[in-house]
């Protein structure tokens, strides 16, 4: 993740440091995403309209990095939903 301000792509140590502007590039399963910051109340998320990475909240309020969700709409308007796993389990984020 990064932000973005005035064209500084400064990384994202935490997660509770996202500002508007800020994005995540994805490498999953041959595809290549670059999603913006989407301010959302019920949970973090990253979208085009055509894809969206969420990280849910836990009960806590803090956000769970661990277990994000992707979830991809298809031409049909079916919402396709793919379960990820982070593969850092240390990530600060």
């Amino acid at each position: 993740m990064r932000n973005n301000i005035n064209g500084d792509f400064s990384i994202v140590e935490k997660i509770s440091e996202l500002k508007p502007g800020a994005f995540i590039n994805i490498n999953w399963n041959k595809i290549t995403l670059m999603l913006p910051y989407s301010l959302r109340k019920d949970y973090i998320s990253f979208t085009d309209k055509k894809w969206d990475w969420r990280y849910q909240f836990n009960e806590d309020g803090s956000p769970d990095i661990n277990n994000p969700s992707l979830y991809e709409l298809l031409p049909s308007g079916e919402v396709k939903a793919h379960f990820c796993q982070s593969e850092d389990k240390s990530s600060n984020l």
